[in-house]
């Protein structure tokens, strides 16, 4: 019996964290570069053609893939376009990337996602 409620409190707090740490992260608005269409679309538009949303807390960098596309390298800069994290994951076994950016200095950082022929880019601040 007391195993059974020691199971349901931590359940209980393990959901309840999950959720207070959504409701802090911040969307980040993913875009593609392509320059040959220089007027992107709407969010509310765009947002049913890029399979990548990603999210940030001051703490996660989170980026979702909603299906898979093969092999995808994620790539962050600084403000003086230095290269702080890099890594390529197989969205094939793995639909979500999650960075600890705890230790990073406050600033503007871009975030570029690379698949196939398509290149995506977004913009995150941490404060």
């Amino acid at each position: 019996m007391k195993t059974s409620n020691f199971i349901k409190r931590s359940l209980f707090i393990f959901f309840s964290v999950l959720s207070v740490t959504n409701l802090f992260a911040e969307d980040i608005t993913i875009r593609k570069t392509d320059p040959k269409d220089p007027i992107p679309p709407q969010p509310e538009s765009f947002s049913q053609l890029i399979p990548v949303t990603a999210t940030e807390d001051n703490s996660e960098l989170a980026v979702y893939f909603e299906e898979a596309v093969g092999d995808a390298t994620i790539t962050v800069y600084d403000a003086s376009n230095q290269v702080v994290y890099q890594d390529v994951i197989d969205t094939d076994s793995q639909s979500a990337a999650i960075i600890d950016i705890s230790t990073w200095s406050s600033g503007v950082y871009t975030i570029t996602i690379s698949y196939g022929t398509t290149n995506l880019i977004g913009e995150f601040t941490i404060e």
